[in-house]
This record gives structure tokens, C-alpha cells and sequence, in this order.
């Protein structure tokens, strides 16, 4: 049964498979059985005027990870409603790693994902539905 989790600027249903760790606005939801780590790091938009491109985002902080990609190589995503999204992802030392990064001219949200790259196949349509059900607030949180 998923529990939802509404915070300040966004909602999710996690698996009560998850036990969740904060870390200020950033949170950490960790899976024992399979193993896994969603991290969700929210963040307010400043000025609705100078909204950040998210592609440009997403691929300067895979770049900035060693991970170089063309922003016109990150995939579109359009199952958060009201938000534009796009994803990546990658292996590295036998660990699947996921990003997603959403956001709407309220806020933004970075989705990651890592879990043992043999484990993979066990999370994959849990996080597509998982992440269907992500809601960014839409307006003044407060």
C-alpha cells in the first residue's frame, strides 16, 4: 500500500517498502528489499521570470558528475502533470543510476535513482509508476 508523502513543494506515493531519511528539504527514501536509493531534492523558484531551462540543468549537472550528455539527448518526460521533466541514465561501477528532473514556474524537483545494476529490472516499472505519481505544487507553498 503507498503512503503518500505531501511535503512544502511536492508530493509522492512511495512503497511503505521505503524508509525515508531527511536531510533539510532533500530526502532520502531507501529500499532493503530489493535495494535502492531515491533521493528527491526540491527547490523553490526565485524570480518566475528567470526560469531555469531544466534540460540545460540536467545536462550541466551530469557533466559536472563526469557524465557528459547533449541536452538534445535527454529524454522528455510528460507523466508528471503540470511539469516538464527529462531523464537520464547511466551505469558506472556496477551501479544503475536514473536522474529525472522536473519542474514547473513554482519549483523545481531532481528525482535520482541507484540501485546494484543487477537489480535493475526489479525496479524498472516500479519507478515508472512511482514517478507518475510525483506532483510539483503549482502554487505559493506557504
Amino acid at each position: 500500500m503507498p503512503h503518500l508523502l505531501d511535503e512544502k513543494l511536492f508530493s509522492i506515493a512511495l512503497p511503505d517498502s521505503f524508509e525515508i531519511h531527511r536531510d533539510g528539504e532533500r530526502l532520502q527514501c531507501v529500499s532493503r528489499e530489493p535495494v535502492g536509493v531515491l533521493s528527491l531534492t526540491p527547490e523553490e523558484v526565485e524570480n518566475a521570470d528567470e526560469l531555469p531551462n531544466l534540460s540545460r540543468m540536467l545536462a550541466g549537472f551530469l557533466t559536472r558528475s563526469g557524465h557528459p550528455v547533449a541536452t538534445d539527448e535527454l529524454l522528455r518526460v510528460s507523466s508528471v502533470s503540470g511539469a516538464h521533466g527529462f531523464s537520464w541514465q547511466y551505469t558506472e561501477d556496477s551501479k544503475y543510476h536514473r536522474l529525472w528532473l522536473f519542474g514547473n514556474k513554482f519549483c523545481w524537483l531532481l528525482v535520482t535513482f541507484i540501485c546494484p545494476q543487477d537489480g535493475v529490472n526489479e525496479f524498472h516499472e516500479r519507478l515508472q509508476e512511482l514517478v507518475k505519481t510525483i506532483r510539483l505544487k503549482d502554487g505559493n507553498p506557504d
